[in-house]
């Protein structure tokens, strides 16, 4: 909301989940006006590409200097989606340039394969389940067998690794050496990692999904991401919703939106939800329409609060700082493009990891398509 006087950041992969819902909504010139500025941001004058930092100033500069893979791979996809709406060379050259390029800066060879969380950052060499199962949608829309394989087989191996939680896909694996195969104990277990999964089928074993699925859709109280909160700066009303991890607290409702989409895509393949089950999914998809209609977007979080509430050792329990991840950061009660742009999906049944119904234009151009 500070955005026009403040030194707000710009997000490449929200930007990206908005390209993709503008253009399943038929939108095409929002998204297109997304894309012309990411595009920007990745080719230089001399058409080389560089993949794109975490976050951005409003002037284009970065704001966060990692170079993550999944939001890279997200920026793809929405080129991808785009492209192949609106027939455009340019933008399925740009998906792919972007694809090898992720490729060459962080492969991993070996009996895991996959690719890491960062390129070009000594500290970035784990290997996260989310960001390959980013690069296995990706991948498969572009017809890219080899690099869907990778990707798929990191993902499958990360089911049950960790023993705490032997019924979910583990988070990811250490980070030093480069690509080890060390698992990393005691991390949290990240909510995207599953219902994720399973929109982008990366995983055809049933049982895992399964176990996946129940271990995700439990109590918090149980260990797993369901979640209440009071809505208590709107009137009180109270919500449900999904954690950031299974050590977070308040509801994330870009991962909310995400698990309504997954549990309604796993009952309609298998039909194996419990009466109860769907009920709570219903009552999550209400919270969220709740929010559309009484702000007229999607926020971080309903739990009020600032970064002060949130670092401080005994935060206010009515205001706590918005919802925590678990991982070290927190969503605040702000209006969120991801949340709302991922809702605008649910709502259209257009799962982003599945590729385009219509076909994907050759690829030609990308760098020379950026406008002046």
């Amino acid at each position: 909301p500070q955005c026009a006087k403040q030194n707000c950041r710009f997000d490449p992969y929200d930007n990206a989940v908005a390209a993709i819902y503008l253009t399943y909504r038929g939108s095409l010139t929002e998204a297109a006006n997304i894309l012309i500025g990411l595009r920007r941001l990745l080719y230089d004058d001399a058409g080389r590409l560089h993949l794109l930092r975490s976050a951005y100033t409003e002037k284009g500069l970065p704001q966060e200097w990692h170079i993550d893979t999944g939001n890279n791979a997200w920026v793809a996809m929405a080129f991808a989606h785009y492209a192949a709406a609106s027939g455009s060379s340019c933008d399925a050259a740009a998906a792919r340039d972007i694809l090898h390029a992720i490729v060459a800066e962080s492969s991993c060879k070996g009996a895991l394969g996959g690719f890491t969380g960062r390129a070009q950052n000594p500290h970035g060499g784990y290997r996260a389940t989310e960001h390959n199962i980013d690069m296995f949608a990706l991948a498969r829309m572009l017809g890219e067998e080899e690099i869907m394989e990778e990707a798929a087989k990191f993902v499958r191996h990360m089911f049950g690794i960790d023993p705490e939680h032997p019924d979910a896909y583990a988070t990811a694996t250490g980070g030093e050496p480069r690509c080890s195969d060390q698992r990393t104990y005691g991390t949290p277990i990240a909510a995207d990692t599953q219902f994720w999964n399973l929109l982008a089928e990366v995983d055809p074993n049933g049982q895992r999904k399964r176990a996946s699925l129940e271990f995700a859709l439990r109590a918090s109280a149980e260990g797993g991401f369901i979640t209440e909160d009071d809505d208590v700066l709107g009137g009180g009303a109270r919500l449900t919703g999904v954690r950031f991890t299974n050590r977070g607290e308040g509801a994330q409702w870009e991962n909310t939106a995400s698990a309504v989409m997954a549990s309604g895509y796993y009952d309609a393949v298998y039909s194996k939800q419990s009466n109860s089950t769907r009920d709570m999914v219903d009552q999550m998809q209400a919270s969220l329409l709740y929010q559309l209609g009484k702000y007229g977007a999607v926020l971080g979080s309903v739990r009020g609060g600032n970064f002060l509430a949130y670092h401080a050792r005994s935060p206010p329990a009515a205001y706590p700082g918005g919802s925590h991840t678990g991982m070290g950061w927190t969503y605040l009660r702000y209006p969120h493009t991801a949340a709302t742009a991922w809702t605008g999906l649910m709502l259209l049944e257009a799962n982003p990891f599945l590729p385009p119904k219509q076909p994907m234009p050759v690829a030609v151009g990308g760098w020379w398509c950026a406008p002046p």
